[in-house]
This record gives C-alpha cells, sequence and structure tokens, in this order.
C-alpha cells in the first residue's frame, strides 16, 4: 500500500469501542441519550405525518399512479403512467416497492409514502455504518439526526417519489467504499466482503435512476481515490469478478427485460433522459412532464436550502473558531472529530453533485439529496465531542424537529390540499352518497384524480339512472356570481350538473391491461 493508504490511525476507532476512553464514554452518556430521542422522535414523528397530506400533483400524485397501477395490474417489468402508456422514464425499484406495500396495505397516502420512510431508514443504517467506528458514538448520533431533519431528507423520507430510494443506495455505495478504506489491506476479506456490498449498491442504483444514479455514487469515491491515492483499493474492487457478478445480476436483468418487453426504451432512457435532459435547457423530448430551465449553478443554492440550518451552523462556526483559536482551528477541530480521510471523503461527497450538476439547467431541488451526508459530516465535525456531551447543539436540533413537527402537522397539509384533487373527489363521494353518480372533467384530469377515484375515470364514472352527474371545472371558467361550488382547490371546483343519468364525458380508451 502507497504511503497516503489509510493506516492504523487513519481511521479513530470510536470512544464506545475502547476501554481507555471508559471515563469520556460515562461523560458522554447524557448527550448519547439526547441524541437517540431525538433520531427517535424525528423518524417517528415522519411516520405519523405520512397520512396527513394528500398527494399532490404533478410528481407526487404521479407516481403514486404509477404504482398503483403497478399493484391493480401486476405489471412488474413495465411500469405504466396509464393502462396504455408504458412510463420510460424512470427504473422500477422505487415503483416496486411502493407497488408492494398497497398490495400488503390497501392503496392509499399511508401505503404510497411508507416505502420513502423506510428506504430513508435504510439510508440512515448506511450512514450509521459508514461512520461506525470512525468517530465518536455522540458525533454519529448527532450526524443521523442532522441528516434526517435536513428539510429535503425529511420531506423525502415521506414522499412518493424516487429520490429516497436514490439516496439510499448511493449512501449504500459511498458506506462501502469507507468500509473498504476502513478494513485496510491487512484485512483483504473484509475488504473483498466491502466491495461487494458496493456492488450490490450500484445494482440498485442502476435499478433507481439508472445510470445518472452510477454516477451519482461513483463519482465521490473516485475523486476521493485519485485525490487521497487509494488505487490499491479500487483495483482490489475491479479484480474481483464475484463483485461483477453481483453487479451484473442485480442492475442488468430488468433492463434487458424492459427493452424485449417495449422496444425504443433504452434510447429513449438513454438518450433522453440522461444526456438531453441536462444538455439541453427546456428539453423537449420529456414524454412524461416538462423541462426545468433553472439558472446554471442553481444545484448550488438548492443544496445550501437542503442542508439548513446546517450549513449555516457551519458557517458560523468555522471563523468563529478562527477568530477565538487562530488561523487553522477549524481545520484542526474537524481531523480531531472524524480524521483527516473522513473528512475528506465528506467534502468530494459533498462536491460531487454540485460539480456534475452545475451546468445542467434541467434539475429540480431534490438533485441535492446526495450532498447532504458529507455536508453534515463536515459541519458536526466543527464540534469537538466535549461539545456534544452539552444540551445547547442538542437543543438547537429539537427545535428544528419541533418546527419540521409543526409545519407538517398544521401547515403542509392545508398547504398541500389546493395542489391535490383529493378534496374534490372526497367533496364528490359526500355529495353522492351511496349512489351511482356521475363525475366528469371538463379538462384531462390530474393524477390525483385518477388515483383518489381507484383508476375508475379511466372509462369514465357514469351516473345510474336517476342520480346526479357532478362535473370538475377550471377556476377560469367559473362565473363569479356562480357560487354553487362544493369544493376547489387552486385550480380547479367540483359543482352540480343539470345532467340527470347522463354518460360521463368520453372516457379514455378502455384498458388494454388485465389484472392478476
Amino acid at each position: 500500500m502507497n504511503s497516503n493508504s489509510p493506516a492504523a490511525g487513519a481511521f479513530p476507532r470510536s470512544q464506545e469501542s475502547s476501554g481507555a476512553f471508559s471515563t469520556a464514554e460515562r461523560a458522554e452518556r447524557g448527550s448519547v441519550r439526547a441524541w437517540q430521542v431525538l433520531l427517535f422522535l424525528a423518524i417517528a414523528v415522519r411516520l405519523l405525518t405520512l397520512p396527513l397530506i394528500p398527494l399532490t400533483d404533478h410528481t407526487e400524485a404521479r407516481y403514486a399512479e404509477i404504482a398503483r397501477l403497478m399493484a391493480q395490474f401486476g405489471d412488474w417489468i413495465s411500469p405504466h403512467i396509464t393502462p396504455q402508456e408504458v412510463f420510460w422514464a424512470k427504473p422500477p425499484l422505487s415503483t416496486w416497492s411502493q407497488a408492494l406495500l398497497m398490495r400488503w396495505l390497501g392503496v392509499n397516502e399511508w401505503s404510497g409514502r411508507l416505502a420513502a420512510w423506510l428506504w430513508s431508514l435504510m439510508a440512515l443504517g448506511c450512514f450509521h455504518w459508514m461512520l461506525r467506528g470512525s468517530v465518536s458514538q455522540a458525533h454519529r448520533l448527532a450526524m443521523l439526526a442532522a441528516l434526517m431533519l435536513c428539510p429535503m431528507f425529511f420531506i423525502c423520507a415521506g414522499a412518493v417519489m424516487t429520490d429516497a430510494t436514490l439516496s439510499a443506495c448511493v449512501l449504500l455505495v459511498q458506506a462501502a467504499w469507507w468500509r473498504v478504506l476502513a478494513a485496510g489491506s491487512a484485512d483483504r476479506r473484509r475488504q473483498r466482503r466491502a466491495g461487494r456490498i458496493l456492488a450490490l449498491g450500484l445494482g440498485l442504483a442502476l435499478l433507481t435512476k439508472g445510470p445518472a444514479a452510477a454516477v451519482l455514487a461513483l463519482l465521490p469515491v473516485l475523486m476521493h481515490a485519485a485525490w487521497r491515492r487509494h488505487w490499491a483499493a479500487v483495483k482490489l474492487v475491479l479484480r474481483d469478478p464475484v463483485a461483477w457478478i453481483i453487479w451484473m445480476a442485480v442492475g442488468l436483468p430488468w433492463y434487458v427485460a424492459a427493452e424485449l418487453k417495449t422496444p425504443g426504451f433504452i434510447q429513449y432512457f438513454v438518450l433522453g433522459e440522461h444526456v438531453m435532459r441536462f444538455i439541453q435547457p427546456g428539453w423537449k423530448g420529456d414524454r412524461y412532464g416538462f423541462a426545468h430551465a433553472e439558472p446554471l449553478g442553481m444545484i448550488w443554492a438548492f443544496t445550501l436550502v437542503s442542508a439548513l440550518p446546517w450549513v449555516l451552523m457551519a458557517a458560523v462556526r468555522w471563523p468563529w473558531l478562527r477568530w477565538k483559536q487562530g488561523r487553522g482551528a477549524a481545520a484542526a477541530v474537524l481531523r480531531q472529530a472524524v480524521g483527516s480521510e473522513l473528512a475528506s471523503y465528506a467534502l468530494c461527497i459533498t462536491l460531487a453533485p454540485l460539480l456534475l450538476f452545475s451546468a445542467a439547467g434541467n434539475i429540480i431541488m431534490t438533485y441535492s439529496m446526495t450532498a447532504l451526508p458529507g455536508m453534515v459530516i463536515l459541519a458536526f465535525g466543527l464540534w469537538p465531542a466535549r461539545s456534544l456531551q452539552g444540551y445547547r447543539v442538542a437543543a438547537g436540533a429539537g427545535a428544528v424537529l419541533a418546527l419540521m413537527a409543526w409545519l407538517f402537522v398544521a401547515k403542509v397539509p392545508a398547504v398541500s390540499e389546493r395542489s391535490s384533487d383529493k378534496v374534490l373527489i372526497q367533496a364528490y363521494e359526500r355529495a353522492c352518497g351511496p349512489r351511482a353518480c356521475g363525475l366528469r372533467y371538463e379538462d384531462k384530469p390530474p393524477y390525483s384524480a385518477f388515483f383518489y377515484t381507484q383508476g375508475r375515470l379511466y372509462d369514465g364514472i357514469r351516473a345510474e339512472a336517476g342520480a346526479p352527474t357532478f362535473v370538475v371545472r377550471s377556476k377560469a371558467k367559473i362565473p363569479n356570481a356562480e357560487r354553487d361550488t362544493l369544493a376547489c382547490n387552486k385550480d380547479a371546483c367540483l359543482l352540480p350538473s343539470s345532467e340527470l343519468a347522463s354518460p360521463a364525458a368520453s372516457p379514455l380508451p378502455s384498458t388494454t391491461l388485465k389484472p392478476n
């Protein structure tokens, strides 16, 4: 191994694993309990808020409807965005988990969002595995709680999207790389085992967002290997045939099956979704939505907001240490708390998505997710273990949790109702009662309407004889004098129609899929 490879002492043992630090361990027990409670409460709050928020259009309701269709029709190879149209924009790992939970627990917000919560638990588990033995127990628990309380991580931990799945798979790859280094050249068996877990994570990442996920996972690894000269460890992983078999067995069979079942998938997915989407602002080839045209470099702003308030904590702490202790004090505290190797790796994890997406205009805020673990390590590495033994930092994190809980219980549900048709469908069901009433949309229904009607809108919802029909009309088409609306969101209102037992507006073509 070269002179820059990790050696004994490069990966400090955690205090709880060393008898020499028993006094320090006893001193930090109180703070450890505080961080444990905070982490548990943050996870529990997110779990309990899953059913409180309606599925919002377009993103969350769209992915929920894709999962509902998969659960209904049992097509586990080709996700469908409607019963007739396949969804080529994403691989199915996230949809598989959502659809399975819908089959087991019923079709609702709880089952749709529970998958993201479970994937986020996996991400926290990977982060714990990565940090174990390299930082103190207080640092590890504080970093886990802080990651959970990053606004973007907290949101994605209960959202029907692919980002929680992506974060977990990418973090599995990056944690495995750290364990390869931590094992050291003296323990080839542990190194190979960690390398094979890396290959597993890479295969899962390909099933989450395709080649982009592989790049997000591997770029920090390669940056760190180049910077710290860990090429021997890279060669060890690359020369392991079992790792290649694991990666190919996990990541490739679905791509082959999807192309054989729906020819043209790979061309659209690889060229369109992974090249044109990022290099051409306002890309017109998106089959399933619309392209975003953000200013170049916007990923930096997205990441700073996604890492609040920890990025502000670091921004204040760094100059304060320099002012109080002199030049180089912050770097010294960081090296003492997490070690130079972990600090450099955390910097690579932070910078990789920022560099990757700086020249991309078609991005959204969730693209910052994979930078958050690195930012948390750097932010809390500026605090020595004895600082975390007090309650000021934990109390500040507790205030962040209280704010999150208040927002997701008292504010977010009401705001989300305005971007969902759930309130319209519920009003229709209340007004209709036990009868089979009609329902028609004057414009194309959004995804939440299909989800909350369990797909009945695809064939049209007709009224039985003598039963009323209700209509959903755009707010722009409703005169100010018309006051008989039953419910409204920000775009449309539900009104009673003058029609009785009339067929609904022209339904979508009959389904081409048949339930299992």
